[in-house]
């Protein structure tokens, strides 16, 4: 009996993939009623767009979590197919700011890939930066990295590890 349950749980920790989280700590709340952009990550990834696909995730996913007004902010880019660019993402943060947004939400995309093999499992690494529009300070940072399984489809575990990141930002309910 007791092997079986072992087993068991050994089989859902096998389940659940591999997954890892560093975030800030003791950050001043967030608070979900503010105005919020999601601008273009920085694609460190080999697989164009990545930056596109965690911005779109994640803003998403900040709605979920209950922020009233997030606005994604992709500038078309002159060069359709290549990776992004650190003059997209300044285009992008200076129409948040012509917009009146209080908090960016910018970062790195460091893998988002399937891994080679037979299983060829996703690989999904971020990093996340929420910035304070008034006075251009990082308010808050987190990083996390996910491998899947076989079966499992790269948004899937990007959308896990951008879950992850929005459970360990200090977002604060709106009163």
């Amino acid at each position: 009996m007791i092997k079986r349950c072992l087993l068991v749980v050994f089989m859902f920790g096998l389940m659940s993939g591999c997954s890892t989280m560093v975030s800030q700590q003791g950050s001043a709340p967030i608070p979900l009623d503010g105005k919020f952009a999601v601008i273009p990550m920085t694609n460190l990834a080999q697989t164009p767009r990545a930056g596109d696909q965690v911005a779109s995730i994640l803003s998403a996913t900040l709605r979920a979590h209950g922020a009233e007004n997030v606005t994604l902010i992709l500038p078309v880019d002159e060069v359709e197919g290549l990776y992004e660019t650190r003059e997209r993402q300044n285009e992008a943060y200076e129409e948040a700011q012509n917009q009146g947004v209080d908090y960016v939400f910018s970062g790195t995309v460091e893998e988002w890939r399937y891994k080679t093999g037979l299983d060829g499992e996703p690989a999904v690494g971020v990093t996340l930066e929420v910035r304070n529009v008034r006075n251009n300070r990082i308010v808050w940072s987190g990083t996390a990295a996910r491998s899947g399984w076989g079966r499992e489809g790269l948004s899937v575990a990007g959308r896990k590890v951008l879950e992850d990141l929005v459970d360990a930002m200090p977002l604060e309910a709106n009163r």
